[in-house]
């Protein structure tokens, strides 16, 4: 028991020794026209349709894993037995069903339903960034420079130019979703869950406006079709 509590300890002390845990949450504004609504009724029953899938997938995973687990044990016991060796092992040793989550794919649920929701309905998505633990090593925000006031017939210096070539950027600093990133080929970058990965354009936008790419550092099974707003070029 007292091993397990410094193990314990020796955890918690090195989790808190990399600093504050941040998750990003999400509000949803829901569109006021009544198609929008409509639309936002169907993005949830695709989620539910998501979710049941991740839940099939995750059972069939586990049952392979413990069919897996018998016969490994059973192969276990047979050359035991054959070089009258004692039997150490249960068939739990050899069951690894618990790597059979399916939070990643309940997390795409959610991505899917967001795209959904605020790119497809109209509806509006507002990503907050929290601080989830160890918020007491949270360091404060810059202060926000001061900016002197342009002298009586002084010339207050022009403001800040996007480079020549550059996507054009949006009022809150982001770049604005426009098709031209969405092209075959193109190489951007694509927001995650409050973080941002390097990415490669499949195809042209579909229908419901969202772009189809791949993730360079994924294989193709993490593909899929994002909102533009989550695109920038890099």
């Amino acid at each position: 028991m007292l091993r397990l509590l410094s193990l314990c300890l020796a955890v918690m002390a090195l989790l808190s020794a990399c600093g504050p845990v941040y998750e990003t949450q999400y509000s949803l504004v829901p569109p006021s026209s009544a198609e929008g609504r409509l639309c936002v009724n169907q993005c949830q029953q695709n989620r539910n349709y998501c979710r049941q899938n991740c839940g099939m997938s995750q059972q069939a995973c586990v049952n392979e894993a413990r069919s897996r687990a018998l016969y490994e044990y059973q192969a276990y016991v047979n050359r035991q037995q054959a070089e009258k060796k004692p039997i150490k092992k249960s068939v739990g040793d050899f069951d690894r069903s618990y790597s059979c989550g399916n939070s990643s794919c309940e997390a795409r649920c959610e991505s899917d339903y967001r795209d959904c929701f605020g790119g497809s309905c109209g509806g509006q998505v507002i990503a907050k960034r929290v601080c989830t633990a160890f918020c007491d090593q949270e360091k404060p925000a810059p202060a926000a420079p001061m900016l002197s006031p342009v002298p009586p017939g002084g010339v207050q210096a022009p403001m800040m130019q996007a480079p020549t070539g550059a996507a054009p950027m949006s009022n809150n600093g982001g770049y604005a979703a426009g098709s031209s990133l969405c092209q075959p080929g193109m190489r951007v970058s694509v927001e995650w869950k409050g973080d941002w990965y390097p990415a490669t354009v499949k195809d042209h936008p579909r229908k419901d406006g969202r772009c189809p790419v791949h993730y360079d550092d994924f294989g193709s099974e993490d593909d899929e079709s994002v909102a533009l707003r989550r695109i920038r070029p890099r």
